[in-house]
């Protein structure tokens, strides 16, 4: 019987009533059932080439960074209905100008916003990509407050 089961050192231990035992301590000692299904799917080293490189990864990261802030998504939001000047932008969003230009550079480093020079002002739209994320939307449960 199971009673205890945590990670150490990237695999996971389970606690055997008072025995500690090892589910896989390489690939070389994985438990019959994985090693099965890495088996079915082409061995390892197919699984690798499924998973990009690290630093191929940069801009998904960037872009999933630039959705995680509450504020940031208001901003995308606004923009669906009309490209914006900054100060419509803050008084929607509530901040500072400083803490609003940091939130736009994030969302033009990932790509979902762009700015250009109208008169003497800078007016801010949505790219396609960030356009279609909001037009695409995603589901949330506004019954309760965590994940």
């Amino acid at each position: 019987m199971i009673l205890h089961c945590r990670m150490y050192a990237g695999c996971a231990v389970m606690t055997v009533k008072d025995q500690v035992r090892d589910i896989c301590s390489d690939v070389t000692n994985l438990p019959e059932e994985m090693e099965s299904i890495i088996s079915s799917r082409g061995g390892l080293d197919a699984l690798k080439e499924c998973v990009p490189e690290k630093a191929d990864l940069v801009l998904e990261a960037r872009f999933f960074h630039s959705l995680s802030d509450p504020i940031r998504l208001q901003i995308l939001h606004a923009l669906m209905t009309m490209d914006l000047c900054p100060c419509i932008l803050k008084e929607i969003t509530e901040l500072s100008d400083s803490k609003l230009s940091y939130h736009l550079n994030i969302l033009e480093r990932a790509g979902l916003v762009v700015s250009s020079p109208r008169k003497k002002w800078r007016i801010y739209s949505l790219t396609g990509k960030g356009r279609s994320l909001i037009a695409r939307g995603m589901p949330v449960d506004r019954g309760t407050s965590s994940p």
